[in-house]
């Protein structure tokens, strides 16, 4: 179970823990936020264990698992002041809704400036051409990433007639299921270490569908899933989960890979465009 007090706790079990568990606890003692943005494989080997050994001193802290251990790591590393400072929106540094709008715009810069910084240009093209020659796109996300994943489907279905996307967990899986060779998945997943994001990957691996995984980190599990991984979002923790940062780099993803898909359509995107902008514009009053 979820910890506030997770530091406490491990200086308190420090003297019961194995070799290999001391060494994971001096890691997350001394360097907290590098412990909080790793997945349980950077970890094990930042700390030179096994991937069991993490798992055992999280157990022997009395969480269920990796995930529980992040959650408490960010309950007892993070206060309301240092989450405002992350965000750039300390609410008690404002004197009025102004004042507060400016800070809100100088996150969005900072995650629009970050995510150029971590596109992979050569990639992109190559996202592109799988796009155009899918049978079908089905688009794949939970949480904050399930958010862009709607809105890529909302975005390319004005000019593409195959793109899927369904927010139910279970339909998702399902959907996974049934590809096969020539569909694409592309999937959304800030964090990279989203157990259903990284099922579907590997669901949509084994049947020769084309995979095109969207993280922030490179070192995921599901890298070894995918044909194309596209880095872009923000390192963002359990309490900062769908942060400013990350929905914004994620739909800058989308506007430049959505824009480079019509330029190829050419003129069959500008057709498809009118058709569906008449279709709306009809049932306006």
């Amino acid at each position: 179970m979820a910890t506030t007090n997770l530091m406490t706790e491990i200086t308190s079990r420090y003297s019961k823990m194995t070799k290999a568990e001391k060494k994971v606890a001096d890691f997350v003692l001394s360097s907290p936020q590098t412990a909080l943005s790793s997945t349980i494989t950077d970890l094990s080997k930042l700390c030179d264990v096994g991937e069991t050994s993490v798992f055992r001193f999280c157990r022997t802290l009395s969480l269920k698992g990796y995930q529980d251990f992040k959650l408490s790591l960010a309950l007892s590393t993070s206060t309301p002041e240092s989450l405002a400072k992350k965000e750039l929106i300390d609410v008690a540094d404002t004197d009025n809704c102004k004042d507060t709008a400016t800070k809100v715009l100088q996150a969005y810069n900072m995650a629009l400036n970050q995510a150029f910084e971590t596109l992979n240009f050569n990639a992109i093209p190559k996202v592109v051409d799988l796009i155009l020659s899918a049978r079908s796109i089905n688009m794949f996300g939970f949480g904050g990433s399930g958010t862009s994943a709607s809105e890529a489907r909302n975005k390319f279905m004005k000019i593409l007639p195959n793109v899927i996307y369904n927010s139910d967990a279970h339909m998702q899986l399902t959907q996974a299921a049934l590809l096969g060779e020539g569909d694409l998945a592309v999937i959304f997943c800030n964090s990279g270490i989203t157990k259903d994001c990284i099922e579907i990957a590997r669901i949509c691996h084994s049947t020769k569908a084309s995979v095109v995984f969207i993280t922030m980190f490179l070192k995921t599990p599901a890298a070894q899933y995918s044909n194309i991984l596209l880095l872009c979002g923000a390192n963002e923790g359990p309490m900062e989960g769908g942060s400013i940062a990350a929905k914004t780099s994620q739909l800058f993803l989308i506007d430049i890979v959505y824009a480079e898909v019509y330029k190829k359509l050419g003129d069959k995107a500008l057709e498809n465009k009118k058709k569906t902008s008449q279709i709306i514009t009809e049932k306006m009053m």
